[in-house]
């Protein structure tokens, strides 16, 4: 099996500065908040839906994923082909409404729709939730870097850590999509060439799922439970996930029709990750029966190293430069994804926190200095976590499912369905929020349920006491006994079930835990009534307002283009680096290439200049155009 050489590394340290020049060429568009945060709402809608699309892949769905595709086979095409199915379903629900909030960050609707105390609450969880994840994303690229590349693992976090801080300080939104796009065709291009060859191992398809055992729905992971109902709680939050979490790519284009565009793109994207990203891993399982067996993956032995499975194909099969292609678009998807949530989070904490709490008089230009300020501290937190975790016998995986299902369900459907529920009181969303941890953590962490059940149930009181919340307010106001009697019931029912629904040891000292959890339930309940209660005829004329600016269309004349606006050109740059990208490619084949090496580097420098090439010539056309339109805009004023 191949090492590093020279021309990897060689492409690795191009690639880097292709990064920072990138960075450096967007910092000029970056002339305050709006343009650093939403791309001044002037985000090409393929570049947006392409962005949506590589945002959900990292080094983590080569290392984690992967890892977990080898350990439990055919059942994790299944999981693969969620994604397009929902991106559909969170599209119809809320690409037009969020590209109407005409926000600048995911939570400053939540202001007006609910009040400033659940959008710091909000806040505090959106934050917490993407920083942990964060850093098992930044983890998942050092574990696949530091075996390939030989530098110590907390070496390479720190180092990779400070150049995502770095691309993220510069390039702010446009940065981090101009990025995806170059990776995107990058990475799609390098699956579609180690997906054939990988096939061939195996003596092709049939040969392939001959030698898989049975599709099995029930499967243990590093002492992680993965069944059915795995499947459908994913399913589940990632459709109301992308319903709430598509925001910035959403709002950041021209557009309502754009938004939906952005969607629709990611969702047809998605239909090759179970091929490209699915099938590898699987021949893995087929051609390395036995990992310890084999010379490359001998040193992670009892250190998960079938997170390493799909990097020691790309080392078997691919030539020296596509191995250096490759782990420098590992290092992109992780840098984007990583820099993407910098992004999202400063904008939270330095718009709607910092500046709705303590400046709220902070114009423009110093709002783009705090935002930039934050997401360079909380890439120090990542760097962090990322240590931790690395070193984490608990599995790549298991992390990130551990946060996805536990922090997800509570926040995203206050924050989806604030857009669509028109009635709800303005303390529904803090209370969802409430019911949604307590009872994910409770079922989790307290009585060892499997994920499945537990992601039914939070989803289930989460929904519950969102979508009840105006009726519970009515009852506080005209029967204050029937709404003790209900909370009495919340407190009887979810006792019965926590005692029920018990698994193994933790009846022992978790229990009486668990039944105090059944007991806030039940108080909250009533706390939470006396609030919706208190919903004043002001409090409901400001949601009417909102709502009102949701059912009224974008004006892209004044609102995209006013004061004299331009579209920012990104076609011909992307382009042109995806081009030059090839041609360095090409260069391999000065270094003595086989038959079967030759073709892939072929195929992967053509797709590369071809696109490229495409990119740049419609973008030549499409700025002229964009120039008509805009002249067309100024004339109707």
């Amino acid at each position: 099996m191949k090492a590093v050489n020279l021309f990897d590394l060689v492409v690795i340290f191009t690639y880097f500065l292709i990064i920072m020049g990138i960075g450096l060429f967007f910092m000029k568009v970056n002339k305050g908040g709006k343009e650093y945060f939403t791309g001044g709402n002037m985000i090409p809608w393929w570049m947006s839906g392409l962005s949506l699309y590589m945002g959900n892949f990292s080094a983590w769905i080569f290392t984690g994923a992967a890892g977990f595709a080898y350990s439990a086979g055919l059942f994790t095409t299944l999981y693969f082909a969620i994604s397009p199915f929902a991106y559909i379903i969170g599209t119809s629900l809320t690409a037009r409404r969020w590209r109407r909030t005409r926000s600048i960050s995911p939570l400053q609707y939540t202001y007006t729709r609910y009040n400033i105390t659940t959008q710091q609450f909000m806040g505090f969880v959106i934050a917490t939730n993407f920083i942990l994840s964060a850093g098992v994303q930044l983890a998942s690229t050092c574990k696949l870097f530091a075996p390939v590349i030989g530098i110590d693992m907390t070496l390479i976090v720190l180092l990779i850590g400070t150049i995502v801080m770095i691309h993220n300080f510069l390039g702010g939104l446009w940065g981090d999509m101009a990025m995806d796009v170059v990776q995107g065709v990058i990475l799609l291009g390098i699956t579609f060439i180690v997906m054939p060859m990988s096939l061939a191992l195996v003596g092709g398809p049939s040969n392939l799922f001959a030698q898989l055992p049975p599709i099995s729905f029930d499967h243990t992971y590093n002492n992680v439970h993965y069944t059915e109902h795995w499947l459908l709680s994913i399913f589940m939050i990632t459709s109301l996930g992308f319903a709430a979490g598509g925001h910035q790519r959403f709002y950041s284009v021209k557009n309502e029709t754009h938004a939906r565009r952005v969607g629709w793109t990611a969702a047809a994207l998605s239909l090759t990750v179970p091929l490209v990203f699915g099938i590898p891993p699987l021949v893995a399982k087929v051609y390395w029966p036995d990992l310890a067996q084999v010379e490359f993956f001998k040193p992670f032995i009892g250190k998960n190293p079938q997170d390493l499975v799909f990097v020691g194909l790309v080392f078997q099969l691919l030539p020296h430069g596509l191995i250096g292609v490759f782990i420098a678009a590992m290092l992109a998807a992780t840098m984007t994804t990583l820099s993407t949530v910098y992004n999202m989070v400063s904008s939270v904490i330095s718009h709607d926190i910092y500046k709705g709490i303590f400046r709220p008089d902070l114009d423009d230009r110093m709002l783009l200095k705090v935002g930039r300020g934050v997401a360079f501290t909380l890439g120090l937190i990542v760097m962090g976590l990322a240590i931790v975790f690395v070193n984490s016998t608990f599995g790549i995986f298991n992390l990130m499912q551990a946060f996805f299902t536990l922090f997800n369900i509570p926040v995203v459907v206050p924050m989806a369905f604030g857009l669509i529920f028109r009635r709800v009181p303005k303390w529904s969303a803090a209370a969802a929020i409430t019911w949604g941890l307590v009872v994910g953590a409770t079922t989790r962490y307290l009585l060892g349920w499997d994920i499945g059940p537990q992601v039914y149930l939070a989803l289930a009181m989460t929904l519950a006491i969102f979508a009840t919340s105006q009726w519970t307010g009515a009852l506080y106001r005209k029967n204050k006994l029937i709404l003790l009697a209900i909370c009495a019931a919340v407190i009887a029912g979810t006792a019965a079930i926590f005692t029920h629904f018990v698994v193994g040891e933790h009846l022992s000292w978790h229990m009486p835990l668990a039944l105090a959890a059944s007991a806030v339930l039940g108080i909250s309940l009533y706390a939470y009534a006396r609030m919706f209660a208190k919903e004043s005829d002001e409090d409901r004329r400001v949601v009417a307002e909102f709502f009102k600016k949701l059912d009224t269309p974008i004006d892209v004349a004044t609102e995209v283009y006013g004061a004299g606006r331009k579209q920012v050109s990104t076609l011909p740059l992307v382009g042109r680096t995806i081009m030059f990208m090839g041609i360095l490619v090409s260069a391999a084949f000065l270094t003595g290439l086989n038959g079967t090496e030759m073709i892939a580097v072929s195929v992967m420098a053509g797709i590369l200049i071809t696109f490229g090439g495409g990119m740049w010539f419609f973008g030549k056309r499409s700025e002229r155009k964009e120039a008509e339109e805009i002249a067309a805009l100024g004339a109707q004023q």
